[in-house]
């Protein structure tokens, strides 16, 4: 069990390039180093993985793949996401990443920064990059798909790109191989809890690598929020925990990696049985009797 005490602010800087070398395989990406994968009906999917085939930095990157048992789809649903704890501020957090294509023409390739909101644990898309089907590039540069626009670039296949989002506290600022693309106002000033790669399933794959994150660390002055430790993880019935010193549970509420609430419970045990719930990744949060919040990722089989 860890609580969020009483932390100074430091510089998150983090690169990932799917090496071997950072603890990488080949195969599919789901649980590798945090990366968790899009759940359907079926399960996650398979076929999202760490491949050979190219990459701009070293021997391996991410093939976020067609899904050829589903259908096309309007928004891009299909691919990775990452969390990062604790989150980065939005006064000073840059996230830059490698980007490759084989063909237009099938599916758009997005890439989004997102935030959890801290009272509801709901998901809000702060920005969001894609690499559109025709060539062009488009941006929402608002929270939840607001502000849409395409940038002042294009993009050809068989070509590595990079393509860089530097987000201060008044602008977000957009860059194409090191060029500025579009430069808009920061309007959500919400802070950074991850990001994801999606495509919307009309054809082809693309290739990721060479991501890097840059950004100050939020400081944590009190003790408001605290994670907990639950098991066993991965559950298959009952998923137990442990609150700190003689805190009692008040609520248990479970939530999946889309921010949707899917079961919510006033108790106070401290166990939950969840053989009812399909398999995939979710998020935990247990309110105790202080007023606390305790949260938690974990993955149902």
């Amino acid at each position: 069990m860890a609580a969020a005490l009483f932390c100074s602010t430091v510089s998150a800087q983090s690169q990932i390039s799917f090496e071997s070398s950072e603890g990488y395989v080949l195969g599919d990406i789901n649980g590798q180093n945090g990366w968790t994968v899009t759940e359907t009906s079926d399960g996650p999917l398979t076929n999202q993985t760490i491949s050979n085939e190219v990459a701009s930095t070293g021997i391996y990157s991410f093939k976020n793949a067609y899904v050829p048992e589903y259908d096309a789809q309007w928004f891009p649903i299909f691919g990775i996401e990452k969390s990062f704890t604790p989150a980065l501020d939005y006064k000073n957090t840059t996230v830059s990443y490698d980007f490759y294509a084989p063909q237009q023409g099938g599916a758009d390739f997005e890439f989004a920064v997102y935030s959890i909101n801290d009272a509801t644990q709901e998901y809000d898309i702060l920005l969001s990059v894609g690499f559109e089907n025709r060539g062009l590039i488009y941006i929402f540069n608002e929270k939840n798909f607001g502000g849409f626009t395409y940038a002042d670039a294009q993009w050809s296949a068989n070509q590595w790109y990079n393509l860089k989002v530097e987000i201060k506290k008044n602008t977000i600022t957009y860059y194409l191989n090191d060029a500025v693309i579009y430069s808009g106002e920061n309007t959500s000033k919400v802070n950074v809890n991850g990001i994801n790669f999606l495509h919307n399933n009309y054809g082809g794959s693309a290739f990721y690598d060479n991501i890097k994150v840059n950004g100050e660390r939020l400081a944590v002055n009190t003790v408001s929020k605290a994670t907990v430790a639950v098991y066993p993880n991965p559950v298959k019935n009952n998923l137990n925990f442990s609150l700190p010193n003689t805190t009692k549970t008040a609520n248990i509420a479970v939530y999946n990696l889309v921010g949707q609430k899917i079961l919510n419970k006033e108790t106070t045990e401290n166990t939950i049985n969840l053989a009812g719930l399909r398999a995939g990744t979710y998020i935990i949060t247990i309110t105790g009797s202080n007023g606390i919040s305790y949260s938690s990722k974990f993955i149902k089989e």
